[in-house]
């Protein structure tokens, strides 16, 4: 039986992943969502699904003022803002800032991250050199961190050199990047220095860089419904074409990895 604290550190583009491991896991658990803006989306899949939980301030989390039943097993999950990913040094302070500040108080920690151009970057080696809480990261089946968080969706870095090489020049959206599209553009790199919201300067770019298909990568873990609304509204908003995404490109193996890797760090 798993016992202790997991803190699930994460970006909504990655909460499908999270949400998919929630529901499979049948053991008992106390879910804890960290109050924060960020969070909005989340709130609603676990509503969606009937997955309970309780908000908590994350200061008094960290500050140890909060506490759990250390014989239960406890997931506090703190969600951080999108738009991280745009500036990657500021994406690394800020998750080894989270690390740093939740260590203490976690038995394990998770970090739902793509490194978003921190490429090299792992995450679970700078904690125990810091000698922080154990973390876990996106891997791949050979034990590569995977860099990108259509990676993870794809199962790791060979998979997503196929899937680029197989659409060069094309928009990759899987659910949770389809469902919010507005604000993964807004930080993307092609966009950077731009007004936010300038959709006519957006499709100028598209234009202009050659971007006219979006492919859909159904990775099983969000709505689909929800997956093809969103899809068209972009498509509609900067006239691009959608195809289907082969059946071959989804795999779960890295959501379940780091997961179950948590867990086992609990266990032990």
């Amino acid at each position: 039986m798993t016992s202790g604290v997991l803190t699930v550190i994460g970006c909504p583009i990655l909460e499908d992943e999270l949400v998919y491991s929630l529901r499979k896991d049948t053991e008992d658990k106390d879910i804890y969502l960290v109050e924060a803006e960020p969070s909005k989306s989340l709130k609603a899949k676990l509503g969606r699904y009937g997955i309970t939980y309780k908000e908590i301030d994350g200061r008094a989390f960290n500050n140890g003022l909060e506490r759990f039943d250390p014989s239960r097993f406890s997931i506090v999950i703190k969600m951080l803002n999108l738009g991280l990913h745009a500036e990657p040094k500021d994406l690394r302070a800020k998750i080894e800032e989270e690390i740093a500040d939740a260590s203490a108080s976690s038995g394990a920690i998770a970090v739902y991250y793509g490194m978003c151009g921190n490429y090299g970057w792992d995450i679970s080696e700078w904690a125990k050199k810091k000698g922080l809480c154990p973390v876990v990261v996106f891997r791949d089946q050979v034990g590569r961190v995977c860099d990108d968080c259509v990676g993870v969706a794809v199962g790791g870095l060979d998979k997503y050199r196929e899937l680029i090489k197989a659409h060069t020049g094309q928009m990759l959206f899987t659910p949770a990047v389809a469902t919010n599209w507005e604000d993964f553009m807004a930080a993307s790199d092609m966009f950077k220095g731009m007004p936010e919201g300038d959709k006519d300067m957006m499709k100028w770019i598209f234009d202009l860089c050659g971007y006219d298909t979006v492919v859909k990568i159904d990775t099983g873990l969000g709505d689909r419904a929800d997956m093809d609304r969103a899809t068209e509204d972009f498509a509609k908003t900067y006239d691009f074409k959608i195809i289907e995404g082969d059946d071959k490109w989804p795999c779960t193996y890295p959501a379940e990895k780091i997961y179950s890797d948590a867990k086992r760090i609990l266990g032990s």
